[in-house]
C-alpha cells in the first residue's frame, strides 16, 4: 500500500478524530450533490458514527441533472438528514449577469503558487503589465519559472497550448 492510501479502518478513524475535535452532530454539515463521492462520504460518517444525525444538504440550483435531481428526492424521502435547498434564483440570468464562477481546484492551486512565490508573480506581474506584448511573446511565457508561469498565464488569460499550435500550424 502507498503511503498516502488510506483504508477503511483509517478512514472510520479520521471521521471519528474530527468529529471528537469538531462535534460534526452539533457543527457539522456533509454538501451533497447526490453524486458517488457526496453518497459514499454519507455512507463513511454511518459506519463511522453510526445513528448521527448530521444533515446532507443538497443544493438544487435548477440545472442539476433531473436523473440526479430524482435520485436526491428519493433518498430524501428516506432519510430526514437530506435537506433539499432550492435557491430560488434564475441560475441563467445570475451568470448573464455576474459571470461564470472559478473553477475551484485550478483557483485554489493558482492562489497556492502565488501565495509560496509572492515577489516573483509580483516582479513577473509588473513586468507585463509595464510592457504588454510580453503577454504574446512565446518564448518569454513559455521560459518563466515553473509555477510562476502556470500563475502568470492564469493572472493574464494566457493560452500557451492554443498559442504554440497556432505558431506552428503557421510555418510553412
Amino acid at each position: 500500500m502507498e503511503s498516502f492510501e488510506f483504508n477503511l479502518e483509517d478512514r472510520i478513524a479520521k471521521i471519528k478524530a474530527i468529529n471528537e475535535q469538531y462535534n460534526l452532530e452539533k457543527y457539522g454539515y456533509v454538501s451533497c450533490s447526490g453524486g458517488l463521492d457526496s453518497m459514499v462520504v454519507s455512507a463513511l460518517l454511518d459506519v463511522a458514527l453510526p445513528n448521527n444525525k448530521i444533515p446532507r444538504v443538497f443544493m438544487n440550483t435548477g440545472i442539476e441533472y433531473l436523473d440526479i435531481v430524482k435520485f436526491v428526492k428519493e433518498v430524501a424521502s428516506k432519510d430526514d438528514r437530506f435537506v433539499i435547498v432550492n435557491s430560488g434564483v434564475n441560475i441563467k440570468n445570475m451568470l448573464n449577469e455576474v459571470g461564470y464562477p472559478f473553477k475551484a481546484k485550478q483557483h485554489a492551486h493558482n492562489i497556492h503558487i502565488y501565495q509560496n512565490n509572492k515577489e516573483l508573480c509580483d516582479k513577473y506581474v509588473n513586468e507585463i503589465e509595464n510592457n504588454p506584448e510580453l503577454k504574446n511573446n512565446y518564448d518569454y511565457i513559455h521560459n518563466l519559472p515553473k509555477g510562476v508561469k502556470t500563475f502568470i498565464k492564469y493572472w493574464f488569460g494566457i493560452r500557451e497550448r492554443e498559442r504554440s499550435i497556432y505558431l506552428y500550424e503557421s510555418y510553412p
